[in-house]
């Protein structure tokens, strides 16, 4: 028998086409099957297949889990913005999408999944297949940390009170007494008597007030007084007078006709998420002019406050000086139930938006 002659190089260059597997002669079925990722593909807004990892998220077994309705397998809350992006991908109005959402498990219980699908065709019609992964864990984790830092902001709200009345009551009823008497020594050493006495007593008593008003003000800064007696709106326009007076700035505050019948809770988390937007303004901004707004949204469903300043603008870097600051406000907001964005201003500067859903007793006409 005639050896066979050696391929030639222009057969050499077809042979990667000759050896072309079809999918069942590699191992990519038992790589899906054993992944620790959920892996699915969705057809006609059903599950047609799901790896284990995947039905095992909603408590079922494969078989069991193939053929249940997209719907079915999702919280009821869910369910409108799942099946937007499920259509979004259908039409191939976008490739994929990754998010996160609630799913439905057997039991009833919720998991928490993140999300990255993709259209694909199947037998001849547009389908998703996507991979998941259960982030339930880190979400109950990170519920923990927020309730944790509720905890602290709770009890150091507390102290602050308490520290406030110390300093208003204890100590400004001291210093009050003690200008009393210097104010007797300042009768009993008149400028003809004891002239030296009488200077000194009187520098006394010019430092007696500045101390006097040090303490009003370091109680006022601990827990504005006004806060709790005249309101949320009656507090930021006396703290922002006072920030202007301070750092030179003018300020400029719109409040709304209605009064605020605000929660104390909420009213405290949006007051401290004013302060520390002051206090990045007075340490990055270099700004002159601040302006507050507190209002009802077009609706008059929603609070809506804006704090805006003519500064140099945001940084957006994550880890830049003061981001520790932006994230307790944004954890603040989250803690009331509101939303907060902050960004840089078309205009310059930089705008903080904060918008809070209110119930109808939270509001009563001036």
């Amino acid at each position: 028998m005639t050896a066979p002659r050696p391929p030639s190089h222009s057969t050499a260059q077809a042979t990667p086409a000759a050896h072309t597997v079809a999918f069942d002669d590699v191992p990519f079925r038992a790589i899906v099957t054993q992944s620790l990722a959920g892996i699915y593909v969705v057809l006609d807004e059903r599950f047609m297949y799901a790896n284990d990892t995947f039905a095992a998220m909603f408590g079922y077994s494969r078989e069991e889990f193939i053929g249940r309705r997209l719907v079915d397998c999702i919280t009821p809350d869910s369910i409108e913005e799942v099946m937007r992006n499920y259509h979004l991908r259908i039409r191939g109005e976008v490739p994929s999408i990754h998010y996160f959402t609630k799913g439905l498990r057997k039991d009833g219980s919720v998991v928490h999944l993140e999300l990255h699908a993709s259209r694909v065709e199947c037998m001849g019609r547009p389908a998703l297949t996507g991979v998941a992964l259960d982030i339930t864990e880190r979400m109950h984790a990170q519920q923990r940390v927020r309730e944790l830092a509720q905890r602290v902001h709770a009890a150091r709200e507390k102290e602050r009170a308490r520290l406030a009345r110390e300093v208003h009551d204890v100590l400004g009823g001291m210093l009050t007494s003690l200008k009393f008497d210097l104010s007797r020594v300042l009768r009993r050493t008149s400028a003809a008597q004891l002239p030296e006495l009488h200077g000194i007593a009187e520098d006394m008593m010019g430092l007696m007030q500045e101390t006097i008003i040090t303490a009003r003000s370091i109680s006022e800064e601990l827990r504005p007084a006004s806060l709790d007696l005249l309101g949320l709106g009656a507090a930021l326009r006396q703290t922002l007078e006072r920030f202007g007076q301070r750092h030179g700035m003018d300020m400029v505050v719109a409040l709304a006709p209605q009064a605020l019948n605000l929660p104390r809770d909420v009213s405290t988390q949006i007051f401290r998420i004013v302060q520390q937007a002051l206090t990045n303004i007075a340490s990055h901004a270099a700004a002159t002019r601040v302006e507050l707004t507190l209002a009802l949204t077009a609706d008059n469903a929603a609070l809506l406050l804006t704090l805006r300043d003519n500064g140099v603008g945001i940084d957006t870097q994550p880890h830049r000086p003061g981001a520790m600051g932006l994230y307790s406000m944004k954890e603040r907001a989250h803690e009331i139930g509101a939303t907060l964005d902050i960004r840089p201003h078309p205009e310059g500067g930089t705008e903080l938006v904060l918008q809070r859903t209110f119930a109808p007793e939270e509001w009563e006409l001036a």
